[in-house]
Protein backbone atom coordinates (compact mmCIF):
# COMPACT_ATOMS: atom_id res chain seq x y z
CA UNK A 1 0.00 0.00 0.00
CA UNK A 2 1.37 3.38 -1.02
CA UNK A 3 1.15 6.10 1.61
CA UNK A 4 -0.05 9.44 0.26
CA UNK A 5 2.35 12.06 1.54
CA UNK A 6 1.07 15.50 2.52
CA UNK A 7 3.50 18.11 1.25
CA UNK A 8 4.34 21.43 2.85
CA UNK A 9 5.37 24.53 0.95
CA UNK A 10 8.97 23.93 2.03
CA UNK A 11 8.94 20.26 1.01
CA UNK A 12 7.14 20.66 -2.30
CA UNK A 13 10.12 21.55 -4.55
CA UNK A 14 12.16 18.61 -3.27
CA UNK A 15 9.25 16.18 -3.60
CA UNK A 16 8.53 16.94 -7.26
CA UNK A 17 12.16 17.43 -8.37
CA UNK A 18 12.72 13.88 -9.58
CA UNK A 19 10.60 11.00 -10.76
CA UNK A 20 6.88 11.05 -11.47
CA UNK A 21 4.71 12.65 -8.79
CA UNK A 22 0.94 13.07 -8.78
CA UNK A 23 -0.05 16.05 -6.63
CA UNK A 24 -3.61 16.40 -5.36
CA UNK A 25 -4.24 20.09 -4.63
CA UNK A 26 -7.15 20.07 -2.16
CA UNK A 27 -8.93 21.99 0.57
CA UNK A 28 -9.83 20.32 3.86
CA UNK A 29 -13.22 22.09 3.97
CA UNK A 30 -14.28 21.04 0.44
CA UNK A 31 -16.46 17.92 0.22
CA UNK A 32 -15.55 16.94 -3.37
CA UNK A 33 -11.86 17.02 -2.36
CA UNK A 34 -12.56 14.28 0.20
CA UNK A 35 -14.22 12.19 -2.51
CA UNK A 36 -11.20 12.69 -4.79
CA UNK A 37 -8.86 11.80 -1.92
CA UNK A 38 -10.77 8.57 -1.27
CA UNK A 39 -10.40 7.66 -4.95
CA UNK A 40 -6.64 8.30 -4.86
CA UNK A 41 -6.30 6.17 -1.71
CA UNK A 42 -8.11 3.32 -3.49
CA UNK A 43 -5.99 3.72 -6.63
CA UNK A 44 -2.75 3.65 -4.63
CA UNK A 45 -3.67 0.11 -3.54
CA UNK A 46 -4.40 -1.19 -7.04
CA UNK A 47 -1.91 -3.29 -8.97
CA UNK A 48 -2.87 -1.41 -12.15
CA UNK A 49 -1.59 1.92 -10.75
CA UNK A 50 1.93 2.70 -12.06
CA UNK A 51 4.45 1.62 -9.42
CA UNK A 52 6.86 4.45 -10.21
CA UNK A 53 4.28 7.21 -9.53
CA UNK A 54 4.28 8.77 -6.06
CA UNK A 55 0.96 10.23 -4.90
CA UNK A 56 1.11 13.37 -2.77
CA UNK A 57 -1.26 16.10 -1.68
CA UNK A 58 -1.08 19.83 -0.95
CA UNK A 59 -3.63 21.68 1.17
CA UNK A 60 -4.10 24.99 -0.67
CA UNK A 61 -4.95 26.77 2.58
CA UNK A 62 -1.67 25.67 4.16
CA UNK A 63 0.44 26.30 1.03
CA UNK A 64 -1.24 29.18 -0.84
CA UNK A 65 2.01 30.28 -2.51
CA UNK A 66 2.48 26.84 -4.12
CA UNK A 67 -1.17 26.78 -5.24
CA UNK A 68 -0.80 30.25 -6.77
CA UNK A 69 2.50 29.38 -8.45
CA UNK A 70 0.82 26.50 -10.28
CA UNK A 71 -2.36 28.51 -10.94
CA UNK A 72 -4.62 26.21 -8.94
CA UNK A 73 -7.90 28.10 -8.87
CA UNK A 74 -10.30 25.15 -8.51
CA UNK A 75 -10.07 22.24 -6.09
CA UNK A 76 -9.55 19.45 -6.41
CA UNK A 77 -6.84 19.79 -9.05
CA UNK A 78 -4.53 16.90 -9.91
CA UNK A 79 -1.14 17.78 -11.39
CA UNK A 80 1.46 15.30 -12.60
CA UNK A 81 5.11 16.32 -12.43
CA UNK A 82 7.94 14.47 -14.11
CA UNK A 83 11.41 15.50 -12.98
CA UNK A 84 10.05 18.84 -11.77
CA UNK A 85 8.07 19.73 -14.89
CA UNK A 86 4.29 19.68 -15.13
CA UNK A 87 3.22 17.04 -17.67
CA UNK A 88 -0.50 16.64 -16.97
CA UNK A 89 -3.44 18.20 -15.16
CA UNK A 90 -7.08 17.54 -14.32
CA UNK A 91 -9.17 20.32 -12.79
CA UNK A 92 -12.18 19.28 -10.75
CA UNK A 93 -13.26 15.83 -9.64
CA UNK A 94 -12.52 12.91 -11.89
CA UNK A 95 -12.94 9.16 -11.82
CA UNK A 96 -10.45 6.30 -11.96
CA UNK A 97 -10.32 6.36 -15.77
CA UNK A 98 -9.54 10.08 -15.73
CA UNK A 99 -6.66 9.64 -13.31
CA UNK A 100 -5.25 6.68 -15.22
CA UNK A 101 -5.45 8.62 -18.48
CA UNK A 102 -2.88 11.06 -17.06
CA UNK A 103 -0.34 8.24 -17.37
CA UNK A 104 -1.40 6.74 -20.75
CA UNK A 105 1.10 8.66 -22.86
CA UNK A 106 4.10 7.71 -20.70
CA UNK A 107 6.54 5.11 -21.96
Amino acid sequence: MQKIEKLTAAGFPVAVRSGVVLVDFFAQWHGPCHKQGDLLNALADKDSFPEDVRITKVDIDEAPVIAAKFEVEVVPTLVVFQDGEEVGRITGCTDEAGVMQLFQSRK
